[in-house]
Formats: structure tokens, C-alpha cells, sequence
């Protein structure tokens, strides 16, 4: 008899915690308003639970095709957009809250949102801690860890693979002519070039410096890593068509690095992937 009463109890306990917990609630409404951050939430496995990304977000591909996602414009952010997406998290950057700072707050009080602001990743660790601020967020921390030593193992073994060649200086070609600009010394960029031992011929300099064609000739970099996501023919145009630059070694393509800016500047998931091509162009 106890036995029975007992039975019952639980099969009432169960269809109480059913009527009061309709299917579907309680799963996180996540907009993200940085394609690093949808590469980590994605990375993390709470992809399904995107409700909203920016229109710059194109991988991974699952996020990109589809199509019941709401793409945002993060430059012209729209604030009933938000607060119709009824969002639960709301993952922003350090970047996009000085431009939304104000709006993000009285989004997240209408809605009841929580809002994360991640850091800006000035170099490798920075990707780590990323990572562990939105697990975190979405209190899954093992899975944070374990992402992060996968990344850890790949550039351990890029470190190593490439840290008994001679170093190689690069021309960090961000944009064009006439306003040329590069990465400097304590960039995210530098920083992620030097695990695959590619020195900075502008590494002297502060963040990101614009510089004329003249000191880059006078630098004469070895290579030229570029950010512009430009076809290869391209590059070797407007590599050649700069002033000076014909006479340098990174007129010749085979010193012309073209990457996929996304897998660089991005930090995220795939930073191992783009270094490991930079790798690929610079030594092999």
C-alpha cells in the first residue's frame, strides 16, 4: 500500500511540474550583436536558441542559412526590433555598448533581459576569456573548457611548428591606398601573428596607425599579410599599383598572403584555422 501511495505521489508531482511548465519555456531567447560571439555561443552549442544576429554574421553555416533568424544592424540598431524579439539574453561587445550602452539598458528593463558585454580580446588569452564569460553567461562551463583547450592544443602544436624558422617581418595590409592602414604593437592582430612566428614591420607603432607608402618601402617588410579580403589578383594589383612598392619583395606574390579576414580578426573559435594558412603562406 505505501508502495502504491508512493507511485501516486510522484506520477501527481510529475504532472504538476508538466501543467506549470509549458513545453518551450524557460529556453533562452539569445541575440547576438557580435559574429565572434555567435562563433562562440554556436561553439557552445546554443546555436538553436539564437533568435537574432548581426547582418555581418556568416558562419557557422547552420547560423548563416537560416533563414527564421533575424539579422540586425548593429551601426543602426533598432530598439522596438529588440524588445519585439522578447529576448532573454542579449550577448553585446564592448564595442557595439558604447554605441548602444544607454538602449541595451532600457531594452533588458522592458524585456527582463540579461545583458553580457564581452570584453574587447586584445591577444589569445583574450579569446579564452571570451569564451569563458559567455559560458558563464549561459552557465556552461564545461563546455567552455573544453572548447578552450581545444583551441589551447591547436596553437600549442602551430607554436611549435613554426617557431624554429627564421622569423619573417609582414606588412599588415588593413586598408588601401590612399589612406594605407596597418596593425601595430599591442593589437590583437600582432598578437596572433607572432604564434606563428610573423614579426610586425610596424610593431614599433600603437594600434592601428595609418602610415604612407614611403614607410613602408623604408621598413621593406618581407611579406605582406592581408586583412582586406580581397581576391588574389586584386592584391597583387593594388600591391603593384602603390607607389614604391614595386621594388619590395612583397611585390612578388609569392610574398603576398591573402586571408580570409574573418578567420584573423575575429576572435573566435577559428582563430587556429586562420593562423595555421598564415602559417601555410608565410613558410611553406
Amino acid at each position: 500500500m505505501k508502495r502504491i501511495k508512493g507511485m501516486l505521489i510522484f506520477t501527481i508531482v510529475l504532472m504538476m511540474a508538466a501543467c506549470g511548465t509549458p513545453e518551450g519555456e524557460g529556453e533562452p531567447r539569445i541575440v547576438s550583436l557580435m559574429p565572434s560571439n555567435t562563433e562562440i555561443i554556436a561553439e557552445l552549442g546554443l546555436s538553436e536558441q539564437l533568435v537574432a544576429v548581426t547582418t555581418e554574421d556568416d558562419y557557422p553555416e547552420s547560423v548563416a542559412e537560416d533563414e527564421s533568424l533575424v539579422e540586425l544592424n548593429t551601426f543602426e540598431l533598432d530598439e522596438e526590433q529588440l524588445i519585439e524579439l522578447d529576448p532573454s539574453h542579449i550577448v553585446a561587445h564592448a564595442s557595439t555598448r558604447s554605441m548602444h550602452g544607454a538602449m541595451l539598458d532600457r531594452v533588458a528593463e522592458t524585456t527582463g533581459a540579461d545583458v553580457l558585454v564581452v570584453d574587447e580580446a586584445a591577444d589569445i588569452e583574450g579569446i579564452y576569456d571570451s569564451i569563458r564569460q559567455i559560458g558563464a553567461f549561459f552557465e556552461v562551463h564545461k563546455e567552455a573548457e573544453e572548447v578552450i583547450s581545444g583551441i589551447a592544443e591547436e596553437m600549442g602544436d602551430l607554436r611549435g611548428r613554426y617557431s624554429d624558422e627564421d622569423t619573417r617581418d609582414a606588412f599588415i595590409h588593413i586598408s588601401d591606398q590612399p589612406e594605407i592602414y596597418t596593425a601595430g604593437e599591442g593589437t590583437f592582430i600582432e598578437d596572433a601573428l607572432s604564434w606563428v612566428n610573423v614579426g610586425n614591420a610596424f610593431g614599433d607603432m600603437e594600434g592601428y596607425p595609418g602610415v604612407s607608402a614611403e614607410e613602408v618601402v623604408e621598413r621593406d617588410p618581407d611579406v605582406v599579410v592581408s586583412m582586406m579580403g580581397l581576391e588574389d589578383k586584386a592584391l597583387q594589383q593594388s600591391i603593384s599599383s602603390t607607389p614604391g612598392f614595386d621594388g619590395l619583395d612583397i611585390s612578388d606574390p609569392e610574398n603576398q598572403c591573402n586571408i580570409d579576414p574573418d578567420l584573423i580578426t575575429r576572435p573566435g573559435p577559428r582563430i587556429a584555422e586562420g593562423l595555421e594558412k598564415v602559417g601555410q603562406c608565410v613558410y611553406d
